[in-house]
């Protein structure tokens, strides 16, 4: 492994960015989503991002000057066509739109099409929590990879969700999971590292029990998680991220770009109800409740985004760790485009 600073990996990701001709700020943000995914132990997501972006810059499938525009709005609503810039601008705008909406009306909705990869969820819906709201996101990914319950083949994409409230002084309330069993970057991550994977996570091309990662890039596909009750929640987020937004289903026909993402956020506004501090409070003495909670032997109790936090801590103050081919891959790109890597992994 090689371990690097996070406000390393930001200057690189930023500068590799803006060498292929995005503005600033958007080459920011960019670095700033996928390093905060490894911050937080979402590797899968993460600063390998900075290589397959690029290549979706290369192939024309990234504008990355392009401002997402708004084509349809109410006072609590809008529709953004995201016009295939940078996923995560795009993204942030829909989030914006649904806050800004949400705090003048309690509750605001916002959704997008044309948008390419959003990366992790979860730094959206978090955003809005900090800014005390409480804040959800569905996202369709409109290439197929993983089965139905009770079905064989692909179908849908890993159709990710999120929600985050406002909680005191802890870190926000935060679930952010594909309606997968695993998030295919976790399968590709174990692939290049030559490690198999748990037989529950995908099947081959056969429909075969199977704990080798290559099987899925070979005609597999993903399960998904939770029986029928993970599969209700694919289905919302097919509905929500796709039907609601106008963006391509899984099970419309697979074109470029290869991975698009239909987005829909909501957010409410704890004001127009029991108020934002009281619904902190109330919140923060619910999680303490459960945190007292008697845990099983061996075990620890604890609440969604607090692993998250945990990691976020240590690898600020230890670094991120990445696998060499992961850092080799980006070393390679930053020297193609006129970069010095070396400038950015000295600690």
């Amino acid at each position: 492994m090689i371990v690097l600073p996070a406000d390393r990996l930001r200057a690189l990701g930023t500068a590799i960015f803006s060498a292929q001709g995005a503005p600033r700020d958007k080459a920011e943000l960019v670095a700033d989503t996928l390093v905060e995914a490894s911050l937080t132990g979402h590797d899968s997501h993460g600063v390998r991002y900075f290589v397959r972006y690029s290549d979706r810059i290369r192939r024309g499938l990234v504008d990355v000057g392009a401002e997402p525009v708004v084509v349809k709005e109410t006072a609590s609503s809008a529709l953004v066509d995201g016009r295939w810039a940078f996923g995560q601008v795009t993204a942030l705008r829909v989030m914006e739109l649904a806050a800004e909406k949400a705090e003048a009306h309690v509750v605001g909705a916002a959704g997008a099409y044309n948008c390419n990869h959003v990366g992790r969820v979860g730094y959206y819906t978090a955003w809005a929590a900090r800014r005390g709201l409480v804040a959800m996101m569905f996202v369709n990914v409109g290439n197929q990879v993983v089965a139905i319950h009770g079905g064989l083949g692909r179908v849908f994409g890993t159709n990710p969700l999120s929600a985050a409230a406002p909680a005191g002084d802890a870190g926000p309330f935060l679930i952010d999971y594909a309606t997968s069993v695993v998030a295919q970057g976790k399968v590709t991550i174990a692939g290049a590292e030559n490690e198999r994977i748990p037989t529950h996570w995908t099947r081959d091309k056969l429909g075969r029990l199977t704990d080798d990662p290559g099987d899925l890039a070979d005609g597999g596909w993903l399960l998904p998680f939770g029986g029928h009750k993970g599969y209700c929640l694919q289905l919302l987020v097919e509905l929500m991220g796709a039907v609601m937004t106008g963006s391509r289903s899984g099970l419309d026909p697979v074109g470029e770009p290869p991975s698009p993402n239909g987005v829909f956020a909501v957010a409410i506004d704890p004001e127009g109800f029991v108020g934002r501090e009281a619904f902190k409070k109330r919140a923060e003495k619910v999680f303490q409740g459960v945190k007292t909670t008697t845990p099983e032997p061996g075990g620890r109790v604890l609440i969604p985004g607090e692993p998250e936090w945990e990691t976020r801590e240590r690898r600020l103050r230890e670094g991120v760790p990445l696998p060499e081919e992961t850092w080799r891959q980006i070393t390679e790109l930053a020297e193609e485009i006129g970069i010095d890597p070396r400038l950015y992994s000295a600690r």
